[in-house]
């Protein structure tokens, strides 16, 4: 936990109602006594649990604690689910998201249907108080038409307001759709909206299918009916009367037999041919599209009164739920065998294009493996319903040998997020590592396997509609949320969506449509913070001097173990007030070195009924399944791309590689620069001891020997530039040579600033902190341009920030200038 911020609060506790913000007591050290009954506990010794205090269903974590009043909260639910004949894109949308967007609609103006705008949130709630309770969608229109009313009697409005507020609400009533319905979130919501995805394909698929039967069945009665007039019988005085119609009485049909050429014009079809047509006409005139959508097969543990029965919605109970599907999947299909048949032979004789040699074989055993995409869209959806421990207990192998089939079939199971799939009945479901079926669903790698929520419908209607409009076995494992009737406080939308964040069910989608890697075919969009292990959150807390403290706090799956009535076992009070430094949070111990893990006690913090903020010391069974849990988020993040090991090691190699690169590049230019410089350095000794040596020679040594010069060798040295004819008496015979001065040298001085050039790795520090003082070359190499444009700190600091340690300050070229002495100093290891 990590303080922010602080605002100070009266020091006397004011009355708080459960949910408000917590209050944490002052704290002391824990006695050694507690400590010692605390670890006992963490390594789970039965007679630690008696001694201290027990948690009770009151607790929350404290980042959930402003949440336990859902009537408070709004949330996605309940849905409004649009009917399947005006659906576009958008399947669903929240139910305050749709009151907003309708009314929108016919008073978009601010001031347009202001009242009724102004008491949507109390319509909203009306309609949710009506849906609590229920499981099955709702007819939308009646809801909306009896909160209409109930708002104009709870408002009582008078006069004009009245007919204005009447006049906004039948608009409302009347932009609800036909068929419209509200989902509120309950045990199935995902099987209902499974079907509702189910509904919303198919009924353009089949109305569009309807349409090309129809139109081959036409197209085949036509070349029968071609066929049918090159017949002698058509040309006879009956068949001629039946084909003029009602206006027959005004012909002499007999006479007209007898007027007709009874020559056949052209020759008659194949009989072959002919049969073929009639046999494949049967077949699309006794079409009837299937009023069933989805068939579900799930086991006698669901229970019949969870699933209301629509009529297009229909539903059988097996043991076996996944060997019964893969049964019904291909009675279907035979089914649809002989349409998709006919359809395909009527579609080459429209054409004139049947090749028995090549399409007798193929039609002679064609099944559901050599149906079409568009075919294989059209059966109705087959849907397995069934909760993962029923699935990785006895139904593992029926459950294996349908992902691998290729049947299109959906297997939609139902997962408790904080149970193992693979423990026996009544063995505690940390006891062993948990069986991950999304991570076996994944090794079948033509499936698309897909892990979501109903808490999150829009991620979960995006994985059905990917699913639906596939040709793969699908797998869905969907999160519930634990009830309050088994001993939760909080809504079960929470529970599920803490699930989601305490990466017990963390959410991916695998296509293999998308591509044969995992960078294309997997989506991890969806988890929160997915980048780190976990999640992120702000607080607030009241401390004991009143002051309220904004703090932060990493959500682990040991705080969503706190929601779950089953798992408060593996809680234990802390003694209020007490702490310690051997008590650490439990994102922090999970990182600790083993030994030092092994001296401390993990803790989260928890929030009971009376706000009261208290530590909660972690089993250490529960704290090896978040360690399990971390492991497998890990997995998956590594098979997203979003943090691989492989990537971390490439990046790192790379980066080590150009780092040694760049040093030994650096180095050798260093090398080549001290070289230059030796080799100046030789050639400017040699200039000078070349110029003393002739300003010795031009000296007169005679007046030095007798003691008559007055000046030390250096001044005669310097002497020798004076005019010839006072050296030496011999130099009178050239005077226009040597009364030539010789030209003064520059004097070279390493006191004042220089820049290595030809080391600059363009870095940009100099020129970014003094563009006047440093400029670039056209190699984009650095040098000083005017010193005095700067100061002498802005020289060293360069200097320091070189990467390349090419820049030497120098001597301050201002006296004046503040701090010089520790400038000078600083300086000094670059000059």
């Amino acid at each position: 936990m990590t303080a922010q911020a602080s605002k100070k609060q009266p020091l006397q506790e004011p009355e708080r109602s459960a949910g408000g913000v917590p209050f944490l007591p002052a704290s002391a050290d824990a006695s050694d006594e507690l400590m010692s009954t605390l670890r006992h506990f963490h390594l789970g010794e039965p007679g630690a649990r008696s001694t201290l205090g027990k948690v009770s269903s009151e607790f929350l974590p404290v980042s959930l604690n402003n949440f336990r009043d859902a009537s408070k909260v709004r949330y996605d639910y309940p849905l409004c689910l649009f009917p399947a004949e005006t659906t576009g894109d958008v399947l669903a949308k929240p139910l305050s998201r749709f009151l907003g967007d309708v009314v929108e609609g016919f008073a978009p103006a601010t001031e347009n249907a202001r009242i009724l705008k102004d008491n949507l949130a109390w319509i909203e709630r009306e309609i949710c108080s009506k849906l609590r309770g229920q499981e099955a969608p709702v007819d939308a229109a009646p809801l909306v038409a009896d909160a209409a009313k109930a708002l104009q009697k709870q408002l009582g409005l008078k006069g004009e307001h009245v007919e204005r507020l009447q006049g906004d609400l039948d608009q409302l009533v009347a932009a609800v759709d036909a068929g419209s319905q509200f989902l509120g979130y309950g045990r199935l919501a995902a099987v209902h909206l499974l079907l509702h995805v189910a509904r919303c394909k198919s009924a353009p698929r089949r109305a569009a299918f309807g349409q090309e039967v129809a139109q081959l069945a036409a197209e085949m009665k036509a070349l029968l009916a071609v066929e049918k007039s090159k017949l002698a019988a058509a040309r006879k005085s009956t068949a001629i009367k039946q084909s003029i119609g009602a206006s027959n009485s005004y012909f002499n049909t007999t006479a007209m037999s007898k007027m007709m050429n009874h020559s056949q014009g052209s020759s008659s079809m194949a009989i072959a041919r002919r049969r073929r047509i009639e046999g494949a006409l049967e077949v699309l005139e006794a079409y009837q599209s299937d009023p069933i959508v989805m068939r579900a097969v799930h086991t006698e543990k669901l229970g019949e009164a969870l699933l209301e029965e629509a009529a297009d919605f229909e539903s059988v109970t097996d043991a076996d739920p996944c060997a019964e599907a893969a049964l019904i999947f291909d009675a279907e299909s035979e089914k649809l065998a002989k349409v998709f048949a006919a359809l395909r032979i009527a579609r080459l004789e429209s054409r004139d294009s049947y090749k028995p040699a090549i399409h007798d074989a193929w039609f002679k055993n064609f099944g559901w493996e050599g149906f079409s995409k568009e075919e294989l869209l059209l059966l109705p959806t087959v849907v397995v319903i069934d909760n993962a421990n029923s699935i990785a207990g006895g139904g593992l192998s029926s459950f294996s040998r349908l992902l691998s089939s290729g049947r299109p079939v959906q297997i939609l199971a139902r997962v408790q997020a904080h149970s193992n799939p693979g423990a026996a009945e009544g063995e505690d479901p940390f006891a062993r590592y948990r069986v991950e079926l999304g991570y076996l669903g994944i090794s079948h790698r033509q499936a698309v396997v897909a892990q979501s929520s109903a808490a999150r419908y829009e991620h979960l209607l995006k994985q059905y509609s990917l699913a639906l409009d596939a040709t793969h076995t699908g797998l869905h494992l969907v999160s519930t949320g634990v009830r309050s009737s088994r001993g939760g406080i909080l809504d079960p939308w929470f529970v599920a969506s803490a699930a989601l964040e305490g990466r017990a069910h963390p959410f991916f989608l695998i296509n293999p449509d998308a591509g044969d890697d995992f960078a294309s075919r997997m989506d991890f969009s969806g988890n929160p913070q997915a980048e780190h292990d976990w999640p992120n959150h702000s607080y607030s807390y009241i401390d004991a001097d009143g002051n309220t403290v904004n703090a932060e706090l990493s959500f682990t799956f040991a705080d969503y173990a706190l929601l779950i009535p089953d798992l408060k076992d593996h809680f234990g009070v802390v003694s209020e007030g007490s702490s310690s430094d051997d008590l650490v949070p439990v994102a922090q111990w999970l990182v600790l070195p083993e030994d030092e893990a092994n001296s401390k006690v993990p803790f989260i913090w928890g929030v009971d009924g009376k706000d009261v903020m208290q530590r909660l010391v972690v089993s250490r069974a529960l704290m090896m399944a978040c360690r399990d849990r971390r492991n497998y988020w890990r997995t998956l993040q590594e098979l997203a791309g979003v943090r691989s090991r492989y990537i971390e090691l490439a990046v790192q190699r790379a980066s080590e590689e150009a780092q040694a690169a760049a040093a030994a590049e650096i180095e050798a230019m260093r090398s080549e620069q001290a070289e230059e410089l030796e080799r100046v350095r030789s050639e400017t000794a040699g200039e000078a001891l070349g110029r003393l040596a002739d300003a010795l020679v031009g000296m007169d040594l005679s007046a030095a020997l007798s003691g008559t010069a007055s000046a030390p060798v250096a001044a005669t040295a310097a002497s020798a530039s004076a005019p010839a004819e006072e050296a030496a008496p011999e130099a009178a015979a050239e005077p226009e040579a040597a009364a030539e001065p010789e030209p003064e040298e520059e004097e070279v001085s390493f006191d004042e600033p220089w820049i290595e050039t030809i080391l600059c790795t363009t870095c940009n520090d100099c020129i970014n902190l003094n563009p006047l003082m440093f400029v670039y070359d056209d190699n984009k190499q650095a040098y000083i341009a005017d010193a005095t444009a700067g100061t002498f700190a802005q020289l060293v600091e360069s200097a320091e920030f070189c990467p390349a340690n090419c820049i030497h300050p120098g001597k301050p070229l201002n006296p004046d200038e503040p701090d010089l002495e520790d400038l000078i100093k600083r300086a000094e290891a670059y000059n």
